[in-house]
């Protein structure tokens, strides 16, 4: 486990001083999607270190791009705190729909969401 947890140490310190080397990468998108990932893999302890190094590479790299479409389309001024959220809820979202497809039973989110819009049951 401690190894997962300096692998993305080492890979969060790399990133985010490559990425303030680049022009054209928000650094601000960087650090907040950074924020969100390592959140979610500090929290996440029933998953394997390595399942949790590729979650939060994952929730990295998809934090950072919902921050640049949010802030593409104008939604949000500010890149940070999207990235952050986004880094956190796409990996939760991911991987309760993987849970799901494996065998699971359907995630609570996604039925309240098939309850609330999805029409009547009676069809």
């Amino acid at each position: 486990m401690l190894a997962a947890q300096a692998a993305a140490g080492v890979a969060g310190v790399t990133g985010v001083t490559a990425a303030s080397m680049m022009p054209g990468v928000d650094v601000n998108a960087v650090v907040g999607a950074f924020a969100g990932a390592m959140f979610f893999v500090v929290f996440a302890k029933d998953l394997k270190p390595w399942a949790r190094f590729g979650y939060f590479i994952a929730s990295w790299v998809l934090g950072y791009y919902v921050a640049s479409e949010v802030i593409g389309r104008e939604w949000a001024r500010t890149s940070g705190l999207v990235a952050f959220f986004g880094a956190l809820f796409c990996v939760v979202v991911c991987i309760s729909l993987l849970e799901w497809i494996d065998g699971g039973k359907i995630p609570g989110w996604l039925q309240w969401v098939a309850d609330r819009f999805g029409g009547s049951r009676n069809g």
